[in-house]
């Protein structure tokens, strides 16, 4: 029995002990109360404003394209994209839409693919510009995009693959 009394006094202690700090704690700190709220609490719905993707800080590719190679263009679109995207004329859409034709071509613009919003509002036709852009960085190209690439930082990577990219056509478009 000994031991329940020195268990049960042991909490009785605590418990004061407990109760002293706090008290001798509020003594000591006087809380300061704020004039207005900190943190500014509205009532109205939040608005979202689309932001106007920052433009991207890259060289232009045209140069690039002069001296590009097709053939590592081609492994290079074997390796990222072809898991999202079919290059055949004619050819069905994947998470990706079909690329056959992509320069020139109207964006968002082949059948049966659903696009974004972002895409869909860019507007006008593929360039070489436009599609390095969007191989460099998607999200920064078109904010919202769903297309989950991280993109290819090397220029000469890219160059290549819009260089086969090109060749994927009835008629190649003129290089710049």
């Amino acid at each position: 029995m000994a031991s329940f009394n020195t268990i049960a006094g042991c909490v009785l202690a605590s418990a004061l002990f407990a109760m002293v700090v706090g008290k001798v704690s509020n003594a000591v700190v006087h809380p300061h109360k704020l004039d207005k709220p900190a943190i500014a609490v509205s009532d109205e719905a939040p608005t979202q404003t689309a932001a106007a993707p920052a433009a991207l800080d890259i060289p232009p590719i045209g140069p690039k394209l002069a001296g590009a190679n097709v053939d590592a263009g081609k492994a290079l679109f074997q390796k990222q994209c072809v898991a999202c995207h079919t290059i055949d004329k004619g050819g069905s859409n994947k998470v990706g839409p079909n690329l056959w034709g992509i320069v020139t071509r109207a964006k968002a613009s082949y059948a049966g693919f659903s696009y974004s919003s972002p895409l869909t509002a860019k507007g006008g036709d593929w360039s070489y510009e436009d599609i390095d852009h969007l191989i460099f960085k998607p999200t920064a190209y078109a904010r919202g995009t769903k297309m989950a690439f991280a993109g290819l930082p090397k220029e000469q990577d890219r160059a290549d693959i819009i260089a086969y990219l090109r060749t994927m056509a009835d008629t190649p478009a003129p290089l710049p």
